[in-house]
């Protein structure tokens, strides 16, 4: 009886602990499709943006009555957070390879997130300076001017890319050192906004926000 008790066990054991089988990719694909078409996703990622855009006016309003003043700054990513690629994805079956990417950001053709824009012109008119802090490598620095600014991203305080010989295995030390860098320079960070949370963790903003993005992960 103990043998057949322990035989259980084991069995039971080993599968709990084995692996399951993962989501079917192709229907992963499709989900993905309709959460977009549907509206789903730019009804999902508007409410965070109306979010994030009225904290951050309530807080250069608060601002302005103090007897002085703060720099306030905002620091925002770019891709899927201030411009969307989610057409790109869709052409490349949402697997692009790192020579596609590069190619599609040279284009600079992606359009912006109109919500985005608003909240990113609302805070320039209320004195508000707008730094943007990308994972996109130094090589692109031309090519992601060019796509800010013929969709409307001007005037910005800053524009951050990460360094063509980075070699940490995720972004975060780079994006929190560059916020950092930016409070030395005596602003006060009032929001962080990004589709990654590796664009949002290592502090230095007062709040952060985390836009939807099931397309891809970034460490």
């Amino acid at each position: 009886m103990l043998r057949i008790l322990t035989a259980m066990a084991c069995a039971l054991l080993l599968i709990n602990t084995a692996v399951a089988e993962p989501s079917n990719l192709g229907m992963l694909k499709k989900e993905l499709r309709q959460y977009h078409d549907a509206g789903i996703y730019e009804q999902e990622l508007n409410g965070v943006i109306g979010e994030a855009h009225r904290y951050i006016i309530s807080q250069a309003e608060k601002n302005q009555q103090q007897p002085v003043r703060k720099k306030l700054a905002i620091v925002l990513d770019i891709d899927e957070t201030s411009l969307s690629n989610y057409d790109k994805f869709v052409k490349h079956d949402f697997f692009p390879t790192p020579a596609q990417i590069h190619r599609d950001v040279q284009q600079a053709d992606a359009p912006a997130i109109e919500a985005m824009l608003n909240l990113y012109n609302d805070a320039l008119k209320h004195g508000i300076s707008v730094f943007f802090v990308t994972g996109r490598p130094v090589a692109d620095l031309n090519a992601t001017k060019t796509n800010l600014q013929r969709d409307g991203y001007h005037d910005w305080a800053g524009l951050y890319l990460r360094p063509d010989n980075y070699k940490r295995s995720s972004i975060v030390p780079f994006k929190s050192q560059t916020r950092a860098m930016i409070s030395k320079q005596g602003y006060t960070i009032v929001a962080s906004i990004g589709d990654q949370y590796s664009d949002l963790l290592g502090g230095h903003a007062k709040r952060a926000f985390k836009l939807p993005n099931p397309w891809y992960f970034l460490p």
